[in-house]
Order: structure tokens, then sequence, then C-alpha cells
């Protein structure tokens, strides 16, 4: 069999027909030459050298951004159980980091923000720094036993009194509020304490935050009806 293929092609190539490579019987070698393989792994080493700076920057930009995916999450939850109790929540911003609770005052100052969060890792806190002993300034007197014999409404979802979530900034952190209604943008320093607070439909106030922190700097708005971000701007250093 192969004798008889030798001699067809012969007599093929002797008649002027040229056999392509491809359909010689006497292929000299199966592979690839090092000029091709230096070229492959070239091409590789490049498409490495730009995809490691591109991973790392993903990388640096997810651990800048960290406070505000915490306060994404703080301001859903907070907004959830302002719906599903029927009550206002907040998040109380301060130089230090959000804390999201039940809603307190509008006058709630540092000196009260921080018993109230010395007191919740004791477990020894009231549930309302500002209110009374009934605490009928917080609740409308949800509290207070009834004063009726007439049958009463289904009870509704149960309150989670003592409800409190915070996250504490790093170091390197700084950072401004502008709520619809300031005139300009409030440094979050010192004794400041800044309420954003979610009623009971859910609805908050539109919010601007710029943060700034050694890596990146960035300015974020959160819209009023579902406190998502509408608008952010990332600027790597």
């Amino acid at each position: 069999m192969t004798n008889d293929r030798e001699r067809s092609a012969s007599s093929l190539r002797s008649s002027g027909f040229v056999i392509p490579s491809s359909l010689s019987p006497f292929r000299p070698y199966d592979g690839f030459t090092l000029v091709e393989i230096v070229i492959s792994l070239t091409i590789i080493i490049v498409i490495a050298a730009g995809a490691v700076p591109m991973f790392r920057g993903l990388r640096e930009e997810q651990l800048a951004r960290e406070p505000i995916i915490e306060l994404v999450r703080l301001a859903k939850e907070t907004r959830i159980r302002a719906m599903r109790e029927k009550r206002p929540y907040q998040v109380a911003f301060y130089q230090g980091g959000f804390v999201a609770s039940r809603y307190f005052s509008p006058y709630f100052q540092l000196s009260e923000l921080t018993t109230f969060l010395s007191e919740e890792e004791t477990g020894s806190r009231r549930l309302n720094p500002n209110a009374d002993d009934s605490d009928s300034d917080l609740d409308a007197g949800a509290g207070e036993t009834p004063k009726t014999s007439l049958p009463m409404a289904p009870v509704g979802p149960k309150l989670d009194d003592n409800w409190e979530q915070h996250y504490d900034l790093p170091q390197d952190v700084q950072y401004t509020l502008k709520f619809w209604s300031d005139t300009a943008e409030t440094p979050v320093t010192g004794e400041v304490v800044k309420l954003w607070v979610f009623q009971p439909t859910g609805i908050s106030v539109p919010l601007k935050l710029h943060l700034d922190r050694q890596s990146a700097t960035f300015d974020v708005e959160f819209g009023a009806l579902t406190a998502d971000i509408t608008r952010e701007v990332i600027d790597l250093k």
C-alpha cells in the first residue's frame, strides 16, 4: 500500500502536479517550532502583565469602598425595620462611624450617642436616652397597658426595641454630608452628629456623602425612596 502511494506521488510530480504538504505522505514533523513557542509565551506574558494591575486596582477599590458598602447595608436594614414596624428609624453619623437604631430625637448629641453605645455593649442601657420612664414620647403609648375591654386589633409584627448596629470607620477616613435642606456640606468631625431618618413609609431625606481616604475619594448620592445609590464617583489616588 505504501509503495503504491509513493509511486502515485512520484508519477504526479513527474507530470507537473504539486502535492500540498498537508497531503504529502512524507511530513517532516508534527508539533511547534521554537519560534512559535516563544511567540505564544510572549503573548501570554503581555496579557498577564496587563491583567495584574487591573485586578490589583479592583481589589484596592473594593477595600477603599468598604465604608460605603457598610452604609448601604445599614440603610437598607434601617429602612426595612421602619416599614415593618411602622415607626421611624435612624442612621446616626459621627466622626467615628455610623450607628443604626430607633429614632430618638432630632437633637441627638455625641455625648448621648457615646452613652448609648457604651450601654449597648454592657447590656444596661435604657431604650431611649431622651425619653421618660414609660417611653411614651417614643412610641406614642404603644408600650402602655390598654385601658379598654373592647376587642383589640390583631397584633402587628414584634417590635425589636433593642436593635442597634454600628460600623467603626477606619482611621484614615474623613467625610462630609449634605442633606437636601442643607446649603453646604457639613464635615462630620468633633461633636457633630447628623441623623438620617427613615419614616414608616420607607422614605428618607436624599443624602450626598463625600468620603476621603488615603487611597481613594468617593462622592455618593442616595435616593429618597429606596436609599439606593443613585450616583457614585470614585477617584483612586
